[in-house]
């Protein structure tokens, strides 16, 4: 048996004891009425108590940031931060801030983006050219034009010449530079005359809730290049001033809008459109019609110089005899580009070749250059062997007898002399075929 200090020496550890480790069901009652009663506040806090510690013990350790609630340890009530020093602010991704918010704002980016890429298309090409036509002639000769993309050089020292009246064909190998030629005289980066209006059919017509009659007869511009240039030639008293003011009040009536939707819708009709087509808001239509209504308005402005390249592309049969009819009428300067050669038969009167960074001229049709270029080449051919031939002769003469008696030595010195002249007079060019790429495809 203990004895009686030895059982209240017991007794008195066992307080202790139970003074500095209290019992479970003593902080149970209380973390479970708290929990019960803010759930939402134990989770935001994120407490986990132990089960040696009370509610009060756990609320000295963790320090509480200003963006949760604060635990009121005195009512156990949650009192929200009256003022918090650092709001956390969500970070928003980047990307959305570049997303438009309306199809207004979409479209002025698109516009954006397309300048941009023509601006930088611009500084990536370099041309140069010396106008030498009069600064007041409806013709355009240009001399010196050299034409340089990309480091790539299209064309060199080459001459341009359009001449009023006349529909040229552009031809050439694939990559040779006709449409970047095209470009060139569209952008005046050639030096066009002030009173040239150009016009490059190559992009789509805008997608609006315009309609597609709407779009061809939005000619305001043009009427304001008109009248201007009529306020210019009245200040000069000569004949080509006069007769240029004629011409420019005759295209003002043509586009008056009195007459103007009729010519227009005539000009739709002719490229397949339909009445309630012609009422129908561009933006419904496919990329192929809206190349129609440009080119429609095209033919409807008749610019003095008009660029078409490839017109037949997005055109049934019936709209590209239209079309062909339509051009053969055509009075001012065209120039065209199409791999169609029964269109540019049907509508040029002048070929230009676009070959070996140069520009070469053939007048009549396509079938007329092929039969011109063929007998030119079959000449050049025969050119070049025979000076093959007579170069051949004299250097085997001199080889021969140069070293020869003094007869012999002075006719391998004159023989020299000829050969010398013939270089220097400059050789013809062996004749170097296009390179035609032949294909078979097996079923």
């Amino acid at each position: 048996m203990p004895s009686g200090n030895a059982r209240k020496r017991k007794a008195q550890k066992k307080a202790a004891a139970n003074r500095n480790h209290p019992d479970k069901s003593q902080a149970k009652p209380a973390t479970n009425h708290i929990a019960e009663q803010f759930p939402d506040a134990a989770n935001n806090i994120d407490i986990e108590l132990n089960g040696t510690e009370t509610i009060e013990h756990k609320l000295e350790v963790i320090e509480l940031t200003d963006s949760v609630p604060v635990l009121n340890t005195s009512s156990t009530e949650l009192v929200p931060d009256s003022e918090p020093k650092d709001k956390l602010v969500p970070v928003s991704d980047p990307k959305d801030e570049l997303v438009p918010n309306s199809d207004e704002e979409l479209t002025e980016s698109d516009e954006g983006n397309e300048v941009k890429s023509k601006l930088s298309l611009e500084a990536q090409r370099g041309v140069t050219g010396v106008l030498n036509s009069h600064p007041e002639s409806r013709d355009l000769h240009v001399t010196q034009v050299t034409i340089s993309s990309h480091g790539s050089e299209l064309l060199s020292d080459a001459k341009l010449e359009l001449n009023y009246g006349r529909k040229y064909g552009l031809v050439g190998l694939n990559g040779c530079g006709k449409t970047t030629l095209l470009e060139a005289i569209a952008a005046r980066e050639i030096p066009v005359p002030k009173h040239f209006d150009i016009y490059l059919h190559q992009q789509e017509a805008e997608s609006s809730d315009k309609t597609a009659l709407q779009l061809v007869i939005e000619v305001g511009e043009e009427i304001s290049r008109i009248e201007d240039e009529i306020a210019e030639l009245s200040c000069t008293d000569e004949e080509w001033g006069m007769e240029r003011i004629t011409e420019l009040y005759d295209r003002m009536e043509e586009l008056d809008a009195v007459c103007a939707e009729s010519k227009a819708a005539e000009v739709l009709h002719g490229l397949g459109f339909t009445s309630k087509m012609m009422e129908r808001p561009s933006k419904d239509f496919s990329g192929g019609w809206r190349m129609r209504i440009a080119l429609a308005k095209a033919l409807f402005v008749k610019p003095l110089i008009l660029l078409l390249d490839e017109p037949t592309n997005h055109l049934d049969l019936c709209a590209c005899v239209w079309l062909e009819q339509e051009l053969k009428k055509y009075k001012r300067i065209l120039v065209l580009v199409s791999h169609s050669q029964d269109f540019m038969n049907g509508v040029c009167t002048n070929i230009i070749h676009l070959q070996k960074r140069s520009l070469f001229y053939y007048g009549g049709n396509y079938d007329v250059y092929v039969r011109t270029r063929s007998e030119l080449e079959e000449h050049q051919m025969k050119r070049h062997n025979w000076e093959q031939g007579q170069i051949k002769h004299m250097k085997d003469y001199v080889a021969r007898f140069g070293h020869g008696s003094a007869k012999l030595a002075r006719q391998a010195q004159s023989k020299e002399k000829v050969l010398a002249k013939m270089v220097a007079g400059g050789l013809t060019d062996k004749v170097v075929s296009d390179k035609v790429g032949c294909y078979s495809f097996r079923y």
